[in-house]
Order: structure tokens, then sequence, then C-alpha cells
């Protein structure tokens, strides 16, 4: 028996293998080279997208290369520019992917940097793919926050109450070195532990170290904010999930139900998920071109004025009660409107609402737990402008005379709040006009006071919402928007982030779940299947471009033969 024994390093080979050949069918990094081919680098706002004729110097690496580098970087686990020049030397998979280019890792950090928002365009262009081609199914989306550590430690962080306590620190220590350069001058230096000159360089540090603290004080009441982050100003100190706090970010993402991949991601600084159902699926449903949409969340995102704008714009909440009820009630003013059947079947978000201040139910919301009810509901008002629309003090200031002349009678001295109350139980049952909801009014003098204005009540149409949430759906919310964030996490190591500001932080995080979108795809479809089916797509694609190009020179040459 003899052991399987290798090629000789120093054998040369006539015919060596082509690359292509080391690349199996199956292989992911096929999708990635026809993925990226497919984009518009040039709409997206990549920089150096169209080149500007001749120019002196090496010529740039092209988008489409450093694209392909990145995805299949993040889809390695890979996210250092360093660690990616690397691939791309030793790296067979990556080296048919960049058709052996070897970018430097300065060219690769560069990319990511300058083109940030553009790299978030990719992610939102591969989940538009995968709803072409059925795999996002993009009805419901379970919404979802988590905290990333930011480039920025706790140490570069401050606060209001940090900040305070480092000052009043500062002034006690102030106070204890005058104190110390005042023994001095009385006893002698063998007796000091610091000599006079050593102690007047720490007062000098601490004035300056005090004046820079009070600056950034007035600093962060000048802007109105709570806290300051020195490394990168846009991360926020937040309370972690374990309980302790770090300086993070707050990521937001929109998860299909079916396939369990992400469909918008967010970065943002709010320390809590308070009020930011709405403002994301809006954005989703301009992104992904959806009409109406169902919003699952959990109890953090419970605002009740957020939950009826969602309801404004054709979104329909499913958000559980922090105090167990299984349905919202809100209330709009009414406002009257012609319903036609055009403003029924609509799916606008200006029709849905005028719908629902009219109150009807749009058909989009037909069967979906929501009800609408009209109903009337008596309303306070002042009016200052009649005279007699007041409660008048007589002159024995023994009773209150009312507008219709009826005698209130002294009934109780309030002498914790200095008031005086009247009352008439049998005058005001016997008054038509009602001033009060209750059964007879009481009216509350201050000691000096003379006369009090009447409330009037006036009947006012209200639209009154019930919206009953999906249990089901809300039960199942943690089954699929935890997976995620626990793969990108934990699995692709990716629980910080590695550049600075929301806009770059944003182009990180967006290739985090570009990849994990990726790998779901591949196990949902296959490789093969999908690109033969992008192929398919970009052939439809292009067609509808040659035919539009053509369109438009058939009416240029027709306009031109009638001139």
């Amino acid at each position: 028996m003899k052991y399987i024994e290798g090629i000789d390093r120093a054998q040369l080979v006539l015919f060596p293998e082509r690359l292509d050949e080391l690349i199996s069918d199956d292989n992911p990094v096929r999708i990635i080279d026809v993925f990226v081919d497919q984009l518009d680098l040039v709409g997206m706002g990549f920089k150096n997208a169209i080149l500007k004729g001749w120019s002196a110097g090496a010529p740039c690496f092209s988008p489409e290369c450093l694209i392909k580098l990145y995805i299949y970087g993040y889809f390695k686990k890979t996210r250092s520019s360093r660690k990616l020049m690397e691939l791309s030397r030793t790296n067979i998979e990556a080296m048919w992917l960049l058709e052996r280019l070897m970018p430097d890792f300065r060219t690769i950090s560069d990319f990511r940097k300058d083109n940030a928002r553009a790299l978030k365009k990719v992610f939102k262009a591969f989940v538009r793919m995968c709803i072409e081609l059925e795999i996002y199914s993009a009805e419901i989306g379970v919404q979802d926050g988590s905290k990333f550590r930011a480039s920025n430690s706790k140490d570069n962080n401050v606060t209001e109450n940090k900040l305070q306590k480092k000052i009043e620190f500062a002034e006690k220590k102030l106070d204890e070195y005058l104190e110390e350069l005042d023994k001095f001058d009385k006893e002698e230096s063998d007796s000091q532990k610091y000599t006079k000159e050593e102690i007047e360089a720490k007062i000098e540090q601490l004035k300056e170290r005090k004046e820079y603290y009070d600056d950034l004080q007035d600093k962060m009441k000048e802007e109105g904010i709570t806290q300051i982050s020195f490394t990168d100003p846009e991360s926020r100190l937040m309370k972690m999930p374990n309980g302790g706090f770090n300086v993070a970010y707050n990521i937001q993402t929109v998860v299909d139900p079916v396939s369990h991949m992400v469909g918008y991601v967010e970065v943002t600084n709010q320390c809590n998920d308070l009020g930011q159902l709405s403002p994301t699926m809006i954005e989703v449903k301009e992104d992904l071109g959806i009409e109406v949409v169902e919003a699952v969340a959990d109890k953090g995102y419970e605002d009740r004025a957020d939950l009826l704008e969602c309801l404004k714009n054709g979104i329909i909440p499913h958000v559980p009660s922090k105090s167990g009820e299984e349905s919202y009630e809100f209330e709009l003013d009414y406002e009257e409107a012609t319903i036609t059947e055009e403003l029924l079947n609509s799916t606008k978000p200006e029709d849905i609402q005028t719908c629902l201040e009219a109150g009807v139910v749009p058909n989009v919301y037909e069967d979906k737990g929501i009800e609408v009810s009209v109903h009337e509901v008596e309303q306070h008002s002042t009016d200052e402008a009649e005279p007699q629309s007041s409660f008048t003090l007589n002159e024995e200031a023994t009773a209150v005379i009312c507008p219709n002349g009826s005698t209130l009678n002294k009934v109780a001295r309030l002498h914790n709040k200095l008031r005086t109350r009247y009352a008439s139980r049998s005058a005001c049952g016997k008054c038509e006009e009602k001033c009060t909801t209750s059964s007879f009014k009481q009216v509350d003098l201050k000691d000096g006071q003379t006369v009090s204005r009447i409330t009037k009540y006036r009947p006012v149409k209200k639209v009154k919402i019930k919206l009953t949430m999906d249990m089901g759906k809300i039960c199942n919310r943690k089954c699929v928007v935890e997976h995620p964030f626990g793969t990108v996490k934990y699995w692709c190591d990716g629980s910080y982030t590695l550049l600075r500001g929301i806009e770059k932080v944003s182009a990180d995080v967006s290739l985090m779940f570009l990849a994990y979108n990726l790998k779901r795809a591949i196990k949902i479809m296959g490789v093969q299947e999908m690109i033969e089916k992008m192929r398919v797509l970009s052939e439809d694609i292009f067609a509808l471009l040659l035919y539009f190009i053509q369109f438009i020179q058939k009416r240029l040459i027709f306009t031109l033969t009638q001139s």
C-alpha cells in the first residue's frame, strides 16, 4: 500500500487547469457574479461608475469588482478590508470572482466609505429581485429592533449625569489642592505630600478640565441633547439586552414571515423602539412597491398615535398591548365626504384616510379586524363674547346667579383650596339648557372672584375605530424576527459595527443582511435555478428597455416628418 502522493511543486504543467473549472456550477459565487452584473451602478450613484475620459495616473478598479468582493467577503464572515485584500490573493473563489484582480486594503476600505449610500441600494435591489423571483412574499412585515455596538467605547461617551459628576469631582479635588497649597505656605515643605510647583500644576490641569466640562455642558444645553459620543458622534449610550449599557446603534429590520428574509434595514440612534413602526413601514411600502402591508411588532412599539398613523397610511398594525387588551380604540374628527366606489377600492394613503374620517371601512381593510363607527359626543366650548354666559356672585356674596336667572346657594367651603362652592339641585333639575353633563352644576369661586365663565357643551360627531389584533401573528413574531439578528450577530460575528456615523454604519449593516438574504435565497431556491431565473429576468428587462428606446425613436422620426 502507498499513500496518495501530490504533485511536485516544481513540476511544470503544459496545459494548466482553467480557473473556471475549479468553481462548481452550484457555487454561490456564481450568483454574486450574475447579480452584480445586472445592477444599475450609475443609477445607484456609485463613484467611478462612468469613466470621464483620459486622466493621468494608474486606472481605478471598477465598482463591480469591489462590490463582488464585499458581498463575497461578508458571505464568508470577512468584513475587514485587510482580510478582504488577503482573500483576493489567496482564495480561489475570490480570484475567479475578481478575475484575478488584487486591490489593496486602502482601495477596498475607501470604496465602502465613499459609496455608503449606494451600497444600501444594493441591498434593496436584491430584495426587489427576490420579490420578482417570488421568494419574498411582502404581504406581512415583522419588525423589531436590536442594539449593535458602535465603534465608540463607554469611556468616550458622557451623559448629563456623568458630566455633572465629573464637574463635581473636579471642583472637590480643586478645593483639596487649594487647601494643600495654603498648608504649604503655613508649614514646612518637608511635611507636605507634594511640592508647591506640583500642586500649582495640578490646580492648573483641574481648571482646564473643569472649563472643558463646562463647555460640553453648555453645548448639550444649546443643542438639546442628553449625551455626547466623542469617537462616533452619532452613536448613543443604550441599554443592552443583557441588562448593561453600551454605546450602540438601534438597528430596525422588517422580516418576511414566509421566507424569513430581511426586507428592510434601517440604522437609528434612538434608544428605544417607541414611535418607529409607522415611519419604517411607510419606507418599506415605498421601497418594495407594496400597497397595503400588515405590520407585526412587540410591546415596545405601543404608541397609540403611531398606530393610528399606520392605519391612515395603509398599514395594519398588530402590536400587543401592555395592559393585556386584545384591541385598540382610536378616535378621529368626523369629516363628511362623498365615498365613491373608486375611493373604497383605492389603496392610496390619502384615500384611506378620507374613508376612515367619513366613518367608512375601505375595502383593503375588510376582514382585517378593523371596525369603524360614527357617534356623537358632548364637547365643551367657552364663549367669552356673551356676557350672560357666566355665573355671577350676588352683592351679599351668599349665592351665585346662573345665566338663566336661577340661584345657586352656598353649599361648602373648600379651605384647602381657598374656594367656595355653590350649587342647586332643584334649579338644575328644572333647567332645559344644560351647561354640564352631570345631573347638576357646581360652581367653585376663588376668594375674591365674582364671575365664573360658563362652559357650554355641544354635540360633535366623532369617528371611533376599533382595531383587533391577530394574536396568532403576534405569537409567531419571535420565531420570525429573532433568527436574522441571532444569525448576523453571532454566526456572522456582526454584533458590532466597523464604521462610524449612521450613513457609513448603514453600509456595513446592509452588507451583513444582504449576505444573510443571499444564504436564505440559496436555501430556498438553489444556486442553478436562481441563476437561470435571474438571467431570464434580466433578458425581460433588456427587452422592455429596447422596446422603449425603439418607441422613442419612432415618435422622434414621426415628429420630424410632420414638421
